[in-house]
């Protein structure tokens, strides 16, 4: 296995702003001892129409320069038709995939990143509706009925199947991340798979996003994966909680620190188990909020990469998974 810089968080999304061109977050990369890089592919940082021929082909030689393997062009997508005759959200969703994979095949890399569906949170606003499922329409007998349900979910296997047929054509893998909406667990997200039936949709699975971390559920998860493991995030998020112990909302942590809720040396096992021996790619995708209450800035996203990358090399050194060659 490999280590990612996954540049979402030099994006600007969650630091008041302050975000970092894609040249910049490459250097970052090779200067924490990352053994490749992935593009986050929106703007302002990396969205492919913003790239021309020919800063690609002066992005993969910096690449080179720098000793940076390129790793995956991530996308955050939503495969959901719209909710009027004359919008036409899947339309727009499958072209910008389309060029996604062109840049991914451009850069020389191999996978791209997908969702199902999203809504921005883990959760749309009919969700808590539903009878049974996650509702997509106010409450109704189509709701009580799971019409509604059934609809989404194959508006959406149609969209991931028509880019998965697009993605083949071009000698790249979708990299289906488990992520609500439509797919809210693995099983979810393996069903998906099937019935889109295209060899070019496979997973991309994240352990802080496991419906369990109990050691045992960890390790049949992912043995469920093996052929179909080709990407994976290492965010941690802790639950916060209140008196009482009911939940109140959650964080991002830096995996290895207080907090940290991941079995990462059972998940590892388990990967290199089923043979997986691709990139494990760090992310920061949420707000940091510091000491002071306050919005972290881009020396706290430098940080927290730094220190992701410490733990997960040495834990991987220590198993003997790492394959990379950095430092």
């Amino acid at each position: 296995m490999k280590l990612s810089l996954d540049t979402v968080g030099y994006g600007g999304y969650f630091t008041d702003g302050a975000w970092l061109p894609l040249e910049d977050a490459f250097r970052k990369a090779a200067g924490f001892g990352y053994d490749a890089v992935c593009i986050y592919a929106h703007r302002p940082i990396g969205f492919p129409m913003d790239l021309s021929p020919e800063r690609r082909r002066r992005l993969r030689e910096l690449a080179a320069e720098l000793d940076l393997e390129l790793g995956a062009v991530v996308c955050c997508t939503n495969f959901m038709k719209g909710s009027h005759a004359l919008l036409y959200p899947q339309e727009k969703e499958i072209l910008y995939v389309r060029d996604a994979i062109g840049l991914a095949r451009d850069m020389g890399m191999k996978i791209v990143r997908v969702l199902a569906a999203f809504f921005g949170y883990f959760q749309n606003p009919y969700a808590s509706q539903g009878y049974g499922n996650p509702a997509f329409e106010s409450r109704s007998l189509r709701v009580s009925q799971n019409k509604d349900y059934l609809e989404a979910w194959h508006d959406v296997k149609a969209g991931l199947r028509e880019a998965a047929l697009i993605a083949e054509g071009e000698g790249i893998t979708l990299a289906l991340q488990t992520h609500p909406e439509i797919t809210g667990n693995n099983d979810e997200t393996l069903e998906m798979i099937e019935e889109v039936g295209v060899p070019s949709l496979k997973v991309g699975l994240d352990l802080p996003l496991f419906e369990s971390h109990d050691p045992e559920f960890v390790r049949r998860t992912v043995h469920k994966m093996k052929g179909l493991m080709v990407y994976s995030h290492t965010i941690s998020i802790a639950k916060k909680y209140t008196v009482g112990g009911a939940v109140l909302g959650w964080d991002e942590v830096t995996p290895g620190s207080p907090g940290d809720p991941c079995p990462w040396r059972v998940f590892f096992e388990a990967c290199r188990e089923i043979g997986y021996d691709g990139y494990f790619s760090h992310e920061q995708c949420s707000p940091i909020i510091v000491k002071g209450h306050r919005i972290g800035g881009l020396d706290e996203v430098d940080l927290r990469y730094r220190d992701a990358l410490r733990y997960l090399k040495g834990l991987a050194r220590d198993m003997g998974y790492y394959s990379g060659h950095k430092v």
